[in-house]
This record gives C-alpha cells, sequence and structure tokens, in this order.
C-alpha cells in the first residue's frame, strides 16, 4: 500500500469519517421510528439493523425496515416509509450543522495535495448544502451520496480521475465500493459501529487501519 502522500485521489466517507455523526444519526432513526407508535421490540431490531448496516442509505434501510421487519398493511406501507425518510431527514439536517469535525481532519483535508472526494450513504443533495454551509466543500471537487449505491459513486469517481485511488471509511459499504472498484482501502476506526467486524476483515484482506489522522499527517 503507498505512502498516503502518494494517492492521486482519495475519497472519504462522511459519517464518523469526516463528521463524528454515527451515534446521532442512529439516535435520529429510532426517533424516528418511535415517532410512528411502532412497537419497541420492533423499533429495537430496526435500529440494530441500521448500525450494523451503517454506511447504506436511509432509502435502502427504510425499505428493509417496511418491507421485511416492521408489520404494517400494503396500504399504509407508502405512508409510512415517506413519514420515516421526512422524520429522519429532518434531523439529520440539525444534526450535521452541529456534529465536531473527527480529530485532525480537517488538517489532513488541507494538507492533502491530493484530488478528494465524498462517497457517502447520506442524501446527496442535503450533504452539499451542509458541506458548503460548513465551510468544508471547498477541499472536495465533488461531494456523491444517496440514493445512488455507493458502489456506484465510487465507480463514478474512479471513471474521471488518473493514478492511485484509496478509499476511507468506517464501514463494510466503504470497503465493499472500494474492492469492487479495485481501489486500495483505509479503515477509520474511532466511530466506527462495527469495529471488531472490520478489524477482522483487516486481518483476512490487509487493508490498513488506522485509529487517527494524526498517523497519516507523517506522510503528507
Amino acid at each position: 500500500m503507498p505512502q498516503f502522500n502518494n494517492y492521486e485521489a482519495i475519497i472519504f466517507d462522511c459519517d464518523g469519517v469526516i463528521l463524528d455523526s454515527n451515534q446521532l444519526k442512529i439516535e435520529a432513526m429510532r426517533n424516528a421510528l418511535v415517532a410512528q407508535n411502532l412497537a419497541e421490540e420492533s423499533v429495537n431490531e430496526c435500529v440494530e439493523l441500521f448500525a450494523k448496516n451503517f454506511g447504506r442509505s436511509r432509502f435502502y434501510h427504510v425499505d428493509i425496515f417496511c418491507d421485511e421487519i416492521l408489520d404494517v398493511d400494503d396500504d399504509v406501507k407508502h405512508h409510512l416509509k415517506a413519514q420515516l425518510l421526512q422524520s429522519y431527514s429532518q434531523q439529520c439536517k440539525k444534526l450535521y450543522m452541529t456534529a465536531s469535525l473527527t480529530p485532525s481532519v480537517e488538517v489532513v483535508l488541507q494538507r492533502s495535495e491530493a484530488v478528494k472526494y465524498v462517497a457517502s450513504g447520506s442524501e446527496q443533495n442535503e450533504l452539499n448544502t451542509i458541506f458548503e454551509r460548513r465551510g468544508l466543500a471547498k477541499y472536495f471537487s465533488k461531494i456523491l451520496g444517496s440514493p445512488t449505491k455507493k458502489t456506484e459513486l465510487v465507480r463514478q469517481i474512479v471513471s474521471e480521475v488518473s493514478g492511485v485511488a484509496v478509499m476511507i471509511g468506517d464501514a463494510r459499504s466503504d470497503l465493499e465500493a472500494a474492492q469492487e472498484n479495485n481501489i486500495d482501502f483505509i479503515y477509520y476506526s474511532p466511530y466506527s459501529n462495527v469495529d471488531e467486524t472490520m478489524r477482522e476483515l483487516a486481518k483476512e484482506s490487509g487493508f490498513r487501519v488506522i485509529d487517527s489522522f494524526d498517523e497519516i499527517l507523517g506522510e503528507l
């Protein structure tokens, strides 16, 4: 795996990599579910799935909730999906403005001369608005998100860059997006919801694990 400063394109996940927002978004989804007066057991099952598959889009998760977990009639399913998505989106817009940047990530963004992108499971228009408002958009060539799948987002990015690229993420969906597009992957661990799983995968696949962005500052 190359030194970090040898990458010509760096693709960042957002939640848990740029922003310390993983737990905030899990609570936002729980709030959205609870507001629909659903059974506590069903809410807990949905939230557990959401946490374990973090990094996939809200659209993916809400479809799974309503189609496979929640006991709802077909005639109300569409309305329930819309209500969950609306509630979750409203909460995300607020929490994204207050979520802390992960330690030293902005220093990495400032020092790296690579072309930088975001490929996130978060909704794309929402993400672009927040990055503009928080002064982060200036660091990135493109900020991409759902409903397009992350693997396809990375494919779009790789098709327009030359040289060696890397994806920095904290979830299995990030790893899979990198692997399916034949680029390197770096696992950023501090805020991951699936740390044990990712470390086991690192042993199997040999990708790099960092516990702090300070570990790569010396390579910039």
